[in-house]
């Protein structure tokens, strides 16, 4: 079997200006010439080339296929418990951001919800739908010889649970944003309200507002806890929350 590039492109269902490059970078260089001095291709060349194509569906990278086929850097069954490793934390990696998606969405049909309100929010949710999974984690890490909180701390994976604060969250900003708007009565004790509600839901929320004030956790974990708002509303949103844990605890 002696081929020229174009030959062999259409035999294996490439390209000539991929086979081109491949030669260049030396992943698939053919060694044999024919009587013009030309390069051409061999059945080692197709064995090699289905190597490529089979590293590739593996999800290597052209420069990892080249090392591991020159340099058997893993053996074959070392090389498929790698990738697997990859395959699973990217798979984990896109569910992760599958979900986000799908809360997102699942708040588009709250009742008496225009999506208009809700774009001008989206950023602001996404972002504490992103981080959340690190920072309860975190919270988790932090409060370790805590039982009963971790145990409260613990329901925001379940997703029942999970929805409901999804929406809680969203009416207390949408709440914030009106009472930053219209700075009245009525929308100050809306957002009194909801923290009321959310008070229910997840009590050991002010143990976690307590943590804004920890030096040493800030210093920690700052990166993890930077949350997309805008001042206005991020500063609205803590001194609420600091001033209904105030006034509760005082009369507790």
């Amino acid at each position: 079997m002696e081929m020229t590039i174009g030959q062999f492109a259409k035999l294996v269902g490439s390209t000539v200006r991929t086979l081109r490059y491949y030669d260049k970078m030396e992943l698939l260089t053919p060694n044999k010439l024919n009587k013009n001095g030309r390069k051409v291709y061999t059945r080692l060349d197709w064995e090699l080339f289905q190597q490529i194509m089979i590293l590739k569906h593996l999800g290597l990278s052209l420069n990892e296929i080249k090392e591991q086929m020159t340099n058997q850097k893993f053996n074959n069954r070392e090389l498929l418990q790698v990738q697997r490793q990859l395959i699973e934390k990217k798979l984990a990696e896109l569910n992760d951001k599958l979900e986000v998606i799908t809360r997102m969405e699942r708040l588009y049909h709250i009742e008496g919800v225009s999506e208009e309100e809700l774009n001008e929010f989206t950023f602001i949710m996404l972002d504490l739908f992103r981080r959340e999974k690190s920072q309860i984690q975190i919270w988790e890490e932090h409060f370790t010889d805590d039982k009963e909180l971790l145990k409260e701390i613990k329901l925001l994976y379940d997703p029942e649970y999970q929805e409901k604060m999804d929406k809680a969250i969203w009416h207390l900003i949408h709440a914030i944003r009106n009472a930053i708007h219209y700075n009245d009565s009525t929308n100050r004790k809306k957002v009194q309200e909801i923290l009321n509600e959310m008070n229910a839901l997840f009590p050991t929320s002010r143990n976690i507002i307590n943590l804004v004030e920890d030096d040493h956790f800030l210093a920690k974990y700052n990166h993890e806890f930077t949350n997309y708002f805008p001042e206005n509303i991020a500063s609205y949103i803590y001194k609420e929350l600091k001033t209904y844990y105030d006034e509760n605890g005082n009369n507790e």
